[in-house]
């Protein structure tokens, strides 16, 4: 038997029927899962902290990505103390880029990692209340990571998000209880635990990367050939997490290890043209 331990973290926002403000601000809501053999999880621990320690980032405190686009709307100005970001003032934004990508790097160096995304475009404007879009994508998620291992009945993969807030969280532990016992397409979950884990992401390695890793699949989504803002997201996508996306034997990740929800045909060409253009333009 293997156990994997599987981190999950969103990106983004949604809910039904947004301002045209809104929109701009977030144009797309995401969820990824980073799946990994729990017996390297401690060496990815081990190595993520020592990275942490090169750079003197405090261990006790969890650099986000929304953090670097944060710190750049502070630029030569002072940062308040009672702001999240305060202990990162005396920090450089190049650097802190330089140690999101040191810490993507670690992924590579897993001999299994499958990363699974889920992404909802809003300006589809679904009419979908917003409990019910969480419950799609982590639904998408679970159903991913049994199809995974189901290969053989005795792995086990245990599930970590990052929390919301207390109503969400509950919502998200009843779906997945649900989910467990009463399956959907999907009858039996028997290669997934039965209680969903929601910890703290400033104490976990795992869900700290899958957030780089939401924050980066977002530059993918936002980025075009002119487009520069995002071109340096897009390299770490394409470097560190386009090659660790579960996929089939023929090597599609559409529809495997990047999915829209909910299913929209049109929205799945619009992903896989941007796909092969921008992979002339970063490879």
């Amino acid at each position: 038997m293997s156990t994997y331990f599987c981190f999950s973290d969103e990106a983004g926002y949604y809910k039904q029927d947004m301002s045209n403000r809104q929109l701009r601000s977030h144009p797309f809501y995401v969820r990824v899962t980073l799946m990994m053999n729990s017996n390297e999880w401690k060496t990815l621990n081990d190595e993520f902290r020592k990275l942490k320690e090169e750079y003197n980032l405090p261990l006790a405190k969890e650099l986000k990505w929304s953090y670097l686009w944060l710190l750049r709307k502070f630029k030569n100005k002072e940062i308040p103390d009672d702001h999240e970001i305060k202990f990162l003032d005396n920090f450089n934004y190049h650097t802190l880029v330089e140690f999101v990508e040191k810490s993507l790097m670690l992924i590579n160096r897993l001999k299994y990692k499958k990363i699974i995304v889920t992404y909802t475009r809003n300006s589809k404007n679904y009419k979908i209340k917003e409990k019910e879009m969480l419950k799609f994508h982590l639904q998408e998620h679970l159903q991913r990571i049994q199809m995974e291992l189901q290969f053989n009945r005795e792995n086990l993969a245990v599930l970590f998000i990052d929390p919301i807030n207390n109503e969400k969280n509950e919502f998200l532990r009843k779906i997945y209880f649900d989910l467990y016992n009463n399956g959907d397409f999907i009858k039996n979950y028997n290669c997934i635990k039965d209680s969903l884990n929601i910890e703290n992401s400033h104490h976990s390695v795992g869900i700290q990367i899958t957030d780089y890793i939401a924050g980066v699949f977002l530059s993918f989504l936002k980025s075009s050939k002119r487009e520069k803002n995002y071109f340096q997201g897009m390299q770490m996508f394409f470097n560190y997490i386009y090659p660790n996306l579960r996929r089939v034997l023929n090597g599609n990740v559409i529809g495997y290890g990047i999915r829209e929800v909910p299913k929209d045909d049109e929205e799945r060409q619009w992903c896989m043209k941007k796909l092969k253009e921008l992979e002339s333009v970063t490879l």
